[in-house]
C-alpha cells in the first residue's frame, strides 16, 4: 500500500536524510505536537484537527532566556486531494479545541479559552471558507467539555455549563450535610442582614457570605477536593441552546434541579436531546455511582430516563442516524476499580423498545473501551479500547461475534489511536508509534496515507525501538513487558538500565502509549536502557487480570515488575551494578515499596505517590480506591491490617537505597502529606533522601504542568541517576 506524503514533508525527509542523526535531548519535549480532537465533514470532503503544540518566546522586558506556554490551533485539510496540506485556520496566544464542522458543512464550532483570560472557555463559530471567528456564548463559569454539538439544521449549538448551587432557585431535594443546619437558614430569605457583631442570624449570615467567597471554605460534602484546589459547595453541569449565527447573546437553559446533567447529543429529527444524570431522589450528589441516559425536548420539556441497567452506569449516548437506536458506554458498578467499561446498544424508545444489550461482553471482548463513534454507514460502531500495550480502531455490530480490527499495528508494532472520526467513506485519526509520537492518518477508498506528519523533526534523531516479550509468574500469571536499548548501543559494552513503572493502578503501557515517548526515548539518549511491564491490576488484559490486585498492591504487582526484571537482566548488555527505578502516582507507592523489600538499585526516584493508605483515605481526591482496592475504610477494624499490610510507610525503616521523592504542592489526587511523610520518616532515620515540592502544580505535571517544570522533573530525574551510577557516555547535547 502507497504511503504518500505531502510535498513539504517530502522535503523535509529528504534534507534530514542527509544530516547526521541526532540524539534526543531534553528541550525536544517541547517540539512535539499532538492532535487533540478531528471531526471529517459530513460528505467527507475534509477534516478539521485541533493541533496542541508548546510556544517559546523570548522573556519579557529584559530577562533573559525563554518563556514557555501551551498553544491549541484549528487546521482544515482537504480529503479529496491526497496531496494536500493542511490550513491553519486559528492563531495566537489561544487554547482552540474541540472543534466540529456544522451538518451543513459551511461553518465551525470551537472551544475557545485566552492564555490570559481565567473565565473558562467559551463557544465560537467561523465558516469554512474563510472570514473571522465570532464568539456565541458569555456564560459566567464558562463551557465544558463537549460543548458546541450542533443541532441537526444547524440554526442551533449545545453546549453545557457549571452552575453553582447557591445560584439556582428553590432548595436542594438532599440534605446539606452540615450538622444541624439546612440548605436555607443563612440566605437573604431569613430576613437577616449579615453583622459580625449581630444576633445569632446575623452572625450566620455574616458567616455565610464569607464562606461564599470562598474565605474560609466550609466543607461538609464527602467529595471536597478537586485537582488542585478544594470544592466547596457542590456545582451542577446543566445543558444549554444557543442560537448559531450569534444573533441572541442568551443562551437558553434546558435542564433543571439539582443534579449533574452529563454528556449530551442532539437526537437526529432536532426536537430532542439524550444525556447522562444521576437523578435519585434524596440523595446527596457526592453519594451517588453512576449515571442513566435521559432525553428531553429542546423545548426543556417532557423530561424522563430513557435507559438504564440496574447495576451499571450508562455515559455518552450517541444516536444512529435514523435515531432509532442509542450506542453509549456502560461499567458495572459492583466493582468499580476492575471493570471493564463496554459498549452498549438500546433503543430510542427506552426500554419499550426492548432490554438494552451489551455489544463487547466479557465473553468476546473483555477490554475496555475509550472512545466511540457510528460508523459512516450506521450499522456498525467504531471504537477504541486498550488491548495489550496498544489502543487499535475497531468496529462492533449486532451482527459480529466479536469486534473486528480496522487498525492495530504498524511496522509490527501495536499502535495507539488517540483520536478519530469517519464521515462518508473517510475515516481519519491521529496514530502514536515507536517512531513517531503523532501522526495524522487517512483510510478510505483509495488504502491508507500519512495525511500529515506532526513531527517531521523526529527523522533527524536517533531512536530507540522496544522489543516485546513475555513472562510467566510462578502462579500462572502472564505479564507482558518491552526492552528499550540504549541508543547506539555497542556490543561488549554494559549500560545501567532504568525499570519504569506506571500508575494507575489500572493504567496501560507499550508501544501505542504516548505520554512517556519523550522520556523513555531521552534515557535512551542518555545511555540507558529501559524496561516496563504491565503488572496484574493494569488495564488492557480484561476483568481478572486487573482484578489482580485486589488487597494487594504491593507483593503481586511488585514480583510481576521485579520479574520482569530478573529477565531482562540476562542480557549481556545490561549492568547489574547499575539499576535504577522509577515512577509516578500508583507507580511512586510501588516505587517506594520496591526498594524497601529489594536493594539491588543504586537509585529511585519515587513522583506524586500514596504511601500511606490510611492517610490517603483522607487526604487525596482518589480516596475511593482505598474501598474499591482493599475492601473497606481505614475505620473498620476489617480491613484496617489489610491497609497497613499494603503501605510502603510500614516498611519504611527497610529503606537504604538513595531516593529522590517529587510531589507538586497543589497536588489534591493523592495529597502532598503522602510525601511529606515518606521524606520526614526516611530522614529522621538519616537514610540517604531528597525531596522536591513543585509549586502550582497538580498530580498532572509531568504530562499538562507547565512546560519548564516538565523539563526541571525530567532532567531532575536525570541528575539523580546520574550521581549514583557510573555512567561514561556523554550528555546527548555534547554529542
Amino acid at each position: 500500500m502507497r504511503t504518500y506524503l505531502p510535498p513539504l514533508l517530502l522535503l523535509a525527509a529528504v534534507a534530514s536524510s542527509q544530516a547526521d542523526p541526532q540524539p534526543i535531548v531534553t528541550t525536544d519535549l517541547l517540539k512535539l505536537r499532538t492532535v487533540t480532537s478531528i471531526d471529517v465533514a459530513s460528505d467527507g470532503s475534509g477534516v478539521v484537527f485541533v493541533v496542541h503544540a508548546i510556544a517559546t518566546e523570548p522573556a519579557a522586558d529584559d530577562d533573559e532566556g525563554e518563556t514557555y506556554s501551551y498553544r491549541s490551533h484549528l487546521f482544515l485539510l482537504d480529503l479529496l486531494d491526497i496531496h494536500a496540506t493542511p490550513r491553519q485556520l486559528t492563531f495566537g496566544k489561544r487554547l482552540d479545541r474541540e472543534a466540529r464542522f456544522s451538518p451543513d458543512g459551511r461553518r465551525i464550532s470551537f472551544m475557545r479559552s485566552d492564555e490570559e483570560d481565567d473565565d473558562g472557555a467559551q463557544v465560537w463559530v467561523m465558516p469554512v471558507d474563510g472570514g473571522e471567528a465570532r464568539q456565541i456564548t458569555w456564560l459566567e463559569h464558562g463551557v465544558t467539555s463537549g460543548s458546541g454539538k450542533w443541532a441537526p439544521g444547524s440554526e442551533q449549538i449545545l453546549v453545557r455549563s457549571m452552575i453553582r448551587i447557591d445560584e439556582m432557585d428553590g432548595v436542594p431535594p438532599f440534605a446539606s450535610e452540615r450538622p444541624r443546619r439546612t440548605w436555607d437558614d443563612a440566605g437573604p430569605g431569613t430576613g437577616s442582614v449579615p453583622r459580625p457583631d449581630g444576633t445569632r442570624a446575623e452572625i450566620r449570615r455574616s458567616l455565610a457570605e464569607n464562606a461564599a467567597d470562598k474565605d474560609p471554605v466550609v466543607i461538609s460534602r464527602l467529595d471536597f477536593q478537586l485537582e488542585q484546589e478544594l470544592g466547596g459547595a457542590p456545582q451542577f453541569g446543566h445543558l444549554f441552546l444557543v442560537a448559531a449565527d450569534g444573533s441572541d447573546a442568551d443562551a437558553r437553559r434546558i435542564t433543571d434541579g439539582f443534579h449533574d446533567h452529563g454528556a449530551a447529543s442532539f437526537m437526529p429529527d432536532g426536537r430532542s436531546i439524550v444525556y447522562t444524570a444521576n437523578k435519585t431522589p434524596g440523595v446527596h450528589p457526592d453519594r451517588l455511582l453512576g449515571t442513566d441516559i435521559w432525553r428531553i425536548n429542546v423545548d426543556g420539556t417532557d423530561d424522563r430516563r430513557l435507559l438504564w441497567i440496574d447495576g451499571y452506569t450508562l455515559e455518552d449516548p450517541q444516536p444512529n442516524k435514523d435515531g432509532s437506536l442509542i450506542a453509549f458506554a456502560t461499567q458495572q458498578l459492583d466493582e468499580p476499580a476492575f471493570r471493564q467499561r463496554r459498549l452498549g446498544l438500546g433503543s430510542s424508545e427506552g426500554l419499550d423498545g426492548g432490554e438494552p444489550i451489551v455489544l463487547t461482553p466479557e465473553q468476546t471482548f473483555d477490554a475496555s473501551v475509550y472512545d466511540f463513534q457510528w460508523m459512516p454507514d450506521q450499522t456498525a460502531v467504531l471504537f477504541t479500547a486498550a488491548v495489550r500495550g496498544g489502543f487499535p480502531l475497531l468496529t462492533v455490530s449486532p451482527g459480529l461475534l466479536e469486534p473486528a480490527s480496522i487498525v492495530a499495528q504498524h511496522d509490527g508494532q501495536v499502535i495507539g489511536v488517540r483520536v478519530f472520526d469517519a464521515a462518508a467513506g473517510a475515516t481519519v485519526y491521529a496514530m502514536t508509534t515507536p517512531s513517531q509520537p503523532c501522526a495524522l492518518m487517512v483510510r478510505d477508498s483509495r488504502g491508507q496515507r500519512l495525511a500529515y506528519d506532526l513531527n517531521p523533526w523526529i527523522a533527524d534523531k536517533v531512536l530507540s525501538m522496544p522489543t516485546e516479550a513475555w513472562l510467566v509468574r510462578p502462579d500462572g500469571t502472564r505479564v507482558q513487558y518491552w526492552v528499550m536499548e540504549p541508543t547506539g548501543r555497542e556490543a561488549g559494552t554494559d549500560y545501567p538500565l532504568v525499570l519504569e513503572i506506571h500508575g494507575g493502578p489500572s493504567a496501560m503501557w507499550g508501544p501505542g502509549e504516548f505520554t512517556m515517548w519523550h522520556e523513555f526515548q531521552l534515557l535512551c539518549s542518555w545511555g540507558y536502557g529501559v524496561a516496563y511491564c504491565n503488572p496484574r491490576g493494569s488495564g488492557g488484559y480484561g476483568y481478572g487480570f486487573q482484578r489482580g490486585n485486589y488487597q494487594d498492591w504491593g507483593d503481586g504487582p511488585a514480583g510481576d515488575v521485579l520479574g520482569m526484571l530478573d529477565q531482562v537482566m540476562l542480557k549481556d548488555w545490561v549492568d547489574e551494578d547499575r539499576l535504577v527505578v522509577t515512577g509516578g502516582s500508583y507507580a511512586g507507592y510501588l516505587t517506594a515499596w520496591i526498594v524497601a523489600h529489594d536493594h539491588r538499585f543504586k537509585a529511585a526516584v519515587a513522583q506524586r505517590g500514596v504511601y500511606d493508605l490510611a492517610t490517603f483515605f483522607g487526604e487525596g481526591n482518589a480516596w475511593r480506591l482505598v474501598e474499591w482496592s482493599m475492601g473497606g475504610n481505614p475505620s473498620d477494624t476489617r480491613y484496617r491490617t489489610i491497609i497497613d499490610r499494603n503501605s510502603p510507610i510500614t516498611y519504611v525503616n527497610n529503606i537504604r537505597t538513595p531516593l529522590l521523592i517529587m510531589h507538586a504542592s497543589s497536588d489534591l489526587r493523592t495529597g502532598i502529606s503522602q510525601s511529606e511523610m515518606l521524606y520526614r520518616s526516611l530522614k529522621a532515620l538519616d537514610r540517604p533522601v531528597e525531596y522536591v515540592r513543585y509549586p502550582d502544580s497538580g498530580h498532572d505535571l509531568s504530562r499538562s504542568g507547565p512546560p519548564h517544570r516538565r523539563l526541571d522533573r525530567l532532567n531532575r530525574i536525570i541528575e539523580f541517576f546520574e550521581r549514583h551510577v557510573e555512567n561514561s557516555r556523554p550528555a546527548p547535547f555534547e554529542r
